[in-house]
C-alpha cells in the first residue's frame, strides 16, 4: 500500500467488497466511498468508454433522489485543505447524453462551482479552512440532470501556503494551463560539458 500522510482519496461508486487499491500510475491509495456518504447509487462507465481513463474514473456514484447529497470528509478545525471532485460521465446511465447536464458543488452551505460534464473528465478544486472535525462536500441538484461524482479527494495543506485562504472564504480553481512543450519529451542542457 502506498499512501501519502493525510491524503484521503475516495473512488466514488466503488463497491465496498472491491476493497481499496493503489493507483499504479500515480501511487495514490483509493478507498470505496461508502463510509463517507449515505445516499446514491453505484455505477460503472460504459465498457466502450473505459479505455484511456485512470481507474478512479471508471466508477461513479449518482444521486437521483434528494436535492443535496454530501460527502462527509474528516478535517481538523483551523487547518487548510485542497478538495477535488472529479466527474466523468462516461455514459454511466446508458442515456448517452450529457449535453445540458449540470449540477452545483457546495462546501458546507457555500456555493463552490457548477459541474458541466459534457466534455470528458472534469476536475473541480477548491482550497478552504476547516471549521470543524468534518467538512461536507455536497452535490446539489439544480433540476438539470442527476448529480454524480467519480472521485473525491482531500489534501491537507501547510498553514503557510495560500495566505489568502481564511476561515470565512475559500479559493476555487479557475483554470490550469500547460504552457510547456507539445511533445512528451523534455529537453535540458547537458551540463557534463559545462
Amino acid at each position: 500500500m502506498t499512501a501519502y500522510a493525510g491524503f484521503l482519496s475516495i473512488d466514488c461508486g466503488l463497491e465496498a467488497d472491491s476493497g481499496a487499491y493503489t493507483d499504479i500510475d500515480r501511487g495514490i491509495f483509493y478507498i470505496p466511498d461508502g463510509p463517507y456518504v449515505d445516499a446514491g447509487e453505484n455505477h460503472e462507465v460504459a465498457a466502450d468508454l473505459k479505455e484511456g481513463h485512470i481507474r478512479p474514473d471508471l466508477t461513479v456514484r449518482s444521486f437521483p433522489s434528494g436535492m443535496r447529497n454530501c460527502y462527509t470528509l474528516p478535517t481538523d478545525a483551523g487547518s487548510k485543505y485542497l478538495v477535488r471532485v472529479v466527474a466523468v460521465y462516461g455514459n454511466y446511465d446508458g442515456k448517452n447524453n450529457s449535453v445540458g447536464l449540470q449540477f452545483n458543488l457546495h462546501i458546507g452551505t457555500n456555493y463552490w462551482d457548477t459541474v458541466q460534464p459534457a466534455n470528458g473528465r472534469q476536475v473541480y478544486e477548491a482550497l478552504f479552512v476547516a471549521w470543524g472535525s468534518w467538512a461536507p462536500v455536497c452535490l446539489v441538484n439544480t433540476g438539470q440532470g442527476t448529480p454524480f461524482a467519480s472521485s473525491v479527494e482531500l489534501r491537507p495543506l501547510g498553514s503557510e501556503l495560500y495566505p489568502a485562504v481564511m476561515a470565512n472564504q475559500y479559493i476555487r480553481l479557475y483554470g490550469r494551463r500547460n504552457l510547456g512543450p507539445t511533445t512528451a519529451s523534455v529537453t535540458r542542457l547537458d551540463f557534463s560539458y559545462a
